[in-house]
């Protein structure tokens, strides 16, 4: 097996660092005070002492709405796959690709921050080869969606800024990501190459373009820096973006669903 670790923050000077630790925590503050606002604002209002679901915390709405995104609907499109088996696969490319790239970015924070040294050898190669397929399918998704919306929709596109905005980001997120990544490859070649299909694509395409190692170290930086920022600004941007209705959607069809479960047993009683 290939001896390979992850390396977190290589040629990245530590003023950029030092910033980039600052920028993440007011993207977060921002991200769970948005969040916080926007649910205390779907539920405002007393209860109605008639309403057999009592009416939660904000806290708790959060909590199950967050739990029934992963629920077997959403995880397995299962509403849009009796639509449309195209749009379902390709939604499942999209929600599927960003939970695992989101986990992935967790355990580097866990693994760097922490200390747990858990991404080298085996681990690490399995990780890349997951990670660079996850994002890859990411992609192909999030292009379908953008190119069927706003490129061939068969009639006038009536949206809000934010729904192109959201896809927009993540789109440049990821292609940002695997931009630094083939840039990376293209400079060291490591010999663990082949665990990074799509990178090692991008890296091909970049040295055949660029093959000098002093303008490829200025790329990398210029690239790492933009890709981190557009991910904290995405990270900040979503709770007040059209996008974040998807949690009161969760919400709302779970507490439909209980009121009626409870008014049948009303009913029964």
């Amino acid at each position: 097996m290939i001896d390979q670790s992850r390396e977190v923050f290589n040629d990245i000077p530590s003023l950029v660092r030092t910033i980039f630790y600052i920028a993440a925590a007011i993207s977060i503050i921002v991200f769970f005070t948005g969040s916080w606002l926007r649910i205390s604002t779907w539920f405002k209002g007393g209860d109605d002492p008639n309403d057999p679901v009592p009416k939660k915390s904000t806290l708790g709405l959060a909590r199950i709405s967050l739990l029934y995104i992963f629920s077997r609907d959403c995880l397995f499109a299962k509403r849009v796959v009796e639509r449309s088996k195209l749009r379902a696969v390709m939604l499942l490319f999209v929600y599927w690709g960003f939970i695992v790239l989101f986990i992935g970015t967790i355990i580097v924070a866990i693994d760097y921050d922490m200390g747990a040294d858990i991404l080298k050898g085996g681990v690490y190669l399995y990780y890349s080869l997951v990670l660079d397929i996850s994002g890859g399918f990411f992609i192909i998704g999030l292009l379908f969606f953008i190119l069927r919306r706003y490129i061939f929709s068969r009639g006038a596109v009536v949206s809000a800024w934010d729904d192109a905005a959201v896809l927009i980001l993540m789109l440049i997120i990821a292609v940002s990501g695997f931009c630094i990544e083939g840039i990376r490859l293209a400079r060291f070649n490591p010999p663990s190459m082949d665990w990074s299909p799509v990178g090692a694509a991008f890296s091909v395409v970049i040295k055949a373009w660029i093959p000098d190692d002093g303008i490829l170290l200025s790329l990398y930086r210029i690239f790492w820096v933009f890709h981190a920022a557009t991910a904290l600004f995405f990270i900040a941007f979503l709770p007040f973006s059209k996008q974040f209705h998807m949690f009161a959607a969760q919400i709302t069809t779970l507490e439909a669903g209980m009121r009626k479960s409870k008014l049948m047993e009303l009913v029964h009683d």
